[in-house]
């Protein structure tokens, strides 16, 4: 049976260096993915994620079982390591989900490779153009669809994660929907 988040910190809190370790691994690619889409930089975000779980691991012993999930927390902490990063950047990228060699990071995660050429080439391009239209968001409503629609998290998980009541968090996300609406239908 596996072992619970929660419980796997605990054995770490104990001396057992390995359920830490199985931690990073149960989390590393719900941190990545959301890092690489929120800073839009492959490297940016390989550096973001390791620092992030460094933090974590420093600061276990502060983590509240009562207060959020692992996974929650660690978002958490991945969520401000990427704005200081963004803030040392000055800037906040705009191809959130093109790598610097060109590729969409999206359009290369489809699950389907029994895809049909002609499907292909419109999940492509319905792929770029939800890009571009991301891409117009301001970032507080890219973080919300992200969180919820790309690491699957709920409302209250998000609310958690941004330390804001769920209301608060479904009400961003109903203005960042209409937002999206507005940019795919300009384009």
């Amino acid at each position: 049976m596996e072992r619970s988040d929660e419980e796997l910190l605990s054995l770490y809190l104990r001396g057992d260096e390995q359920a830490f370790g199985e931690l990073v691994k149960r989390h590393l690619t719900t941190v990545y993915s959301f890092v690489v889409r929120f800073v839009g930089d492959q490297h940016d975000a390989e550096d973001i994620v390791q620092e992030t779980f460094l933090k974590a691991w420093k600061s276990a012993r502060s983590y509240k079982e009562e207060a959020s999930k692992f996974k929650t927390w660690v978002l958490r902490i991945a969520r401000n390591t990427a704005i200081d990063h963004l803030r040392k950047k000055k800037h906040v990228p705009f191809s959130a989900f093109d790598t610097e060699e060109g590729v969409n990071v999206l359009a290369e995660t489809v699950p389907d490779s029994e895809e049909l050429p002609d499907e292909k080439l419109d999940r492509t391009l319905n792929a770029e153009t939800l890009n571009h239209a991301m891409q117009a968001l301001a970032p507080e409503a890219r973080e919300i669809l992200l969180l919820h629609y790309t690491n699957g998290l709920t409302f209250l998980e998000i609310g958690e994660l941004l330390d804001q009541p769920q209301n608060t968090v479904k009400s961003r996300h109903h203005r960042a929907v209409l937002s999206l609406r507005k940019a795919l239908s300009t384009q």
